[in-house]
């Protein structure tokens, strides 16, 4: 065993329920792989009439139509996560997964219907089928005594479909609408395998959810979610265009996004393994800060390292916070309605997604200084409720 002051890699000593895992990851990866296979391919249809898809459309058409797909696409998300995650623990998870299997299966065949009405239907039925994130995180907490320390696994595996799809497209080319069904479709069985793994989550029921105080605290986190969302946010929007502003190529920026994406990754996989559990809201506070190290120093990005930098530090600033707010949920409730909570949770990352896709885009629009400073004050603003709710925490813990 090799201890430090903050890291154990004891924890790591062995991994039980290893099937169960796999399955849980495996449900989430495909999920997220086709959900972000979906929206880019649409992208790609937009702004070619190859697919007879909108083929009249202008350059901000086009750009105003993938806007609306996206923002469609969070709200229902917004709207579906809790009620997937009540569904979870009224009905059971399985009850959940069946149903978000339903409009996985949907999503794709929207995909006949042409024109953008078909685009629209598919990425609505997509969001109902991403809202099963938080059962599945749920799941992967109940699976064992810690299973919470193995979120952040969950979530990188999520990431990695978020980043496989666009190289799947970057490698093969443009896909034809029936190429993406057919993907799609062959996907649809990865989901519901949970079902064949015999899993049995223990959901403990406490009283934690009764006491003032720990409401108080689930909600700080909830805020913290939803500040970390919209700097995520920001990296599809004010990063891309800034960069592009200052030269770069789209090529260079989307290459430098990329791997800034999977730097965060491996970061969320290993933070949850290895950090312990009084580490993580210190966590947020640290992500937080790097966040707006980096948005502050954008406006002077001059090379590719700078580029890089920046990519790296809002990135995975932000995916630190996420990872640490979710693994704090799944332990700080003891499993007493996590499916509903952390359901509740996922509608203040779409909130804080949708603040940074559209209002920060706005503003981008009127002065870019103005987007950067509003962006710069959410990144501080998480900075300090971390450290009040960590100093909050400490203080309770000692008396």
């Amino acid at each position: 065993m090799i201890a430090a002051p903050c890291i154990s890699l004891r924890r790591l000593r062995t991994v039980p329920n290893i099937k169960g895992f796999t399955a849980v990851f495996a449900a989430g990866f495909c999920q997220a792989f086709a959900a972000t296979l979906n929206y880019t391919m649409m992208v790609v249809w937009l702004g070619s009439p190859k697919e007879g898809v909108c083929p009249a459309l202008s350059l901000g058409e086009g750009i105003y139509y993938a806007w609306l797909l996206l923002v469609a696409y969070d709200l229902v998300e917004l709207l579906f996560k809790p009620l997937i995650s009540l569904l979870s623990d009224k009905a059971g998870w399985k009850t959940s997964l069946v149903a978000s299997t339903v409009f996985q299966t949907l999503s794709p065949l929207a995909l006949m219907w042409e024109g953008f009405p078909g685009l629209l239907a598919s990425r609505v039925f997509q969001g109902v089928a991403s809202s099963i994130s938080p059962t599945l995180m749920a799941l992967v907490s109940g699976l064992t005594e810690d299973g919470g320390r193995y979120i952040g696994l969950y979530m990188g595996f999520r990431g990695l479909g978020y980043l496989t799809a666009p190289l799947l497209i970057a490698v093969s080319g443009e896909l034809g609408k029936l190429h993406v069904i057919l993907l799609t479709l062959a996907l649809v069985p990865s989901q519901l395998y949970p079902l064949t793994a015999g899993l049995k989550p223990v959901f403990r029921k406490t009283g934690a959810l009764s006491r003032g105080e720990s409401r108080r605290e689930i909600y700080g986190l909830m805020v913290l979610t939803a500040l970390a969302s919209m700097l995520l946010g920001v990296r599809f929007t004010l990063i891309p265009v800034v960069m592009l502003r200052r030269g770069f190529t789209s090529r260079i920026v989307g290459a430098m996004i990329s791997l800034g994406f999977l730097v965060c990754l491996i970061g969320q996989m290993a933070s949850g393994l290895l950090l312990d559990e009084r580490y993580w809201i210190p966590l947020a506070f640290v992500g937080f800060t790097m966040s707006a190290l980096g948005l502050v120093y954008m406006p002077h990005v001059g090379s590719l390292l700078d580029l890089l930098g920046v990519a790296l530090t809002v990135t995975l600033g932000s995916s630190l916070t996420m990872v640490s707010t979710n693994t704090l949920l799944a332990r700080r409730l003891l499993r007493l309605n996590i499916a509903s909570t952390l359901g509740l949770n996922g509608l203040a990352q779409s909130m804080g997604e949708l603040v940074g896709l559209t209002a920060i885009a706005s503003l981008t629009e009127v002065d870019l200084n103005l987007a950067i400073a509003s962006t710069v004050v959410a990144a501080l603003t998480g900075s300090l409720f971390s450290a009040l709710i960590h100093r909050r925490a400490s203080v309770r813990l000692s008396s």
